[in-house]
């Protein structure tokens, strides 16, 4: 099979198995609203406003699961696809709960809901596994030439090469070992390419080559190459050019964002103020210290301001003076602070900073000024996430970790400051649902480490 068959039979595969999934939730849905609601409200639907209540449960349903990535099957992990289907199915069925209530003008019960939460998800556990398995049943790993600059390139690239079901990797290169003609010879017999550090002339060529013959280019951009990608297309007479300019939203996208800065910090500090005295008094009570600590951080232009966290450590944590971002085996973490970081419990007094205005609920998580120096010696472009008010979550809380290496944290960031708008605000505010149950979100850097630089030998 042809790369071009190949490519359309994973598609057909895919939109199968989405419909599949979407008919089945659907249909349940629309069975339990005519058999069980519809009929009791005081104006019943009838055929026109049942079909549109039917498109209601397909909308719903398909939004969440594309927020959260429900649908990545190919690319995200079994378990992955698992999680992110339960989530969607729990805010779809929030979501109908409440619209249910409203047209019957009462709090209908909530049983049908809970067992078609269960129900689904158990269906959406066993569709993932299903779907995974015959996705790569018929799609062998695409065999892989992966080419780098050096080490550090090398190593980011770690993650996709543990992607054994989908790439191969069958050779490595370094792009200053091998020629253009070399690597062309080596890619003929391979379906995909990893270029990850290499100088832009060189990548240039490869990529153009695997385009005119049928291979996939895989890029692992650098900096300048985000910062252009985010730049506007416009045409200056008959040349096409690309317009960078530091980030300048429009006044009403910043007058939404702060308006809504406000409602939902004050509602969170409103429904979590119970959880939020529980912890004072938990920390207090363990060592006697302050329950809560302030720190300076870095938000938009270089402006400092004080952040608030609750005390996840030890009164004297940074006794030697030295600036550090703690560990995978930190013993400065006290058992209370164990628990309230990964509940992530210890965040919640950001509210604070939030309502004041020092922070956005979306935007790059503020650094420490001394880190951030320590970053910017070697990467200057590290300061170009200051352009925006610093935020809660963004696509490096994300898609990252707390141990992600600057150069991608900085990558991420720029990627959002290129695309803000309201709708991706929300679309991060929902995904940090999810990543807020996923673990490995809080791996600390190394021991010998105080910053997230990639250690790296033999460079």
């Amino acid at each position: 099979m042809d790369s071009k068959s190949r490519y359309r039979s994973e598609k057909l595969v895919l939109y199968l198995s989405k419909s599949f999934i979407m008919l089945v939730f659907s249909c349940a849905l629309y069975f339990v609203w005519l058999e069980y609601y519809n009929p009791y409200i005081p104006k019943p639907f009838y055929e026109y406003g049942n079909y549109l209540l039917f498109a209601v449960f397909v909308a719903v349903y398909y939004a969440f699961v594309k927020v959260y990535g429900g649908f990545m099957v190919g690319t995200a992990q079994v378990h992955d696809l698992i999680f992110s289907q339960i989530i969607a199915i729990g805010f779809q069925q929030g979501i109908l709960y409440v619209i249910f209530s409203l047209l019957s003008y009462r709090l209908v019960s909530p049983l049908p809901f809970f067992i078609m939460f269960v129900l689904f998800s158990a269906f959406a556990s066993l569709w993932a596994v299903v779907t995974d398995a015959l996705y790569f049943r018929f799609h062998a790993p695409k065999k892989t030439v992966v080419v780098f600059e050096n080490v550090d390139s090398y190593l980011s690239l770690k993650g996709i090469r543990s992607i054994d079901k989908r790439f191969k990797v069958v050779r490595t290169f370094n792009s200053s070992k091998i020629s253009l003609e070399e690597l062309f010879t080596q890619i003929k017999s391979v379906d995909a390419v990893f270029l990850c550090g290499v100088p832009s002339d060189y990548r240039n060529e490869v990529v153009k080559y695997c385009i005119a013959n049928n291979k996939v280019a895989y890029v692992k951009p650098k900096i300048s190459d985000t910062i252009i990608r985010g730049g506007r297309t416009i045409q200056l007479m008959n040349v096409p050019v690309y317009r960078c300019k530091r980030s300048d939203t429009s006044f009403i996208y910043q007058f939404i964002k702060r308006f809504f800065d406000i409602l939902l910090s004050l509602i969170a500090i409103i429904i979590s103020s119970p959880i939020m005295a529980v912890t004072a008094i938990a920390i207090k009570a363990y060592d006697k210290g302050p329950a809560f600590y302030k720190q300076v951080r870095l938000t938009l232009n270089g402006k400092e301001f004080e952040i608030i966290k609750f005390r996840s450590m030890i009164t004297d944590a940074e006794k030697d003076g030295v600036a550090r971002l703690a560990g995978d085996s930190d013993d400065r973490i006290t058992p209370v602070g164990k628990l309230i970081r990964k509940l992530r419990i210890d965040e919640l007094p950001q509210l604070f900073n939030i309502l004041k205005g020092d922070m956005s609920f979306v935007g790059p998580r503020p650094e420490r000024p001394e880190i951030a120096a320590e970053y910017e010696k070697d990467m200057p472009e590290f300061a170009l996430r200051l352009q925006v008010k610093a935020g809660l979550t963004g696509y490096a809380q994300v898609y990252g970790k707390y141990n992600t290496p600057p150069y991608d944290k900085v990558q991420m960031d720029l990627m959002y400051i290129a695309h803000q708008n309201i709708f991706e605000d929300i679309k991060l505010m929902l995904i940090t649902f999810k990543i807020l149950f996923v673990p490995s979100s809080t791996e600390g850097v190394a021991e010998n480490q105080t910053t997230a630089k990639r250690e790296t030998h033999g460079k």
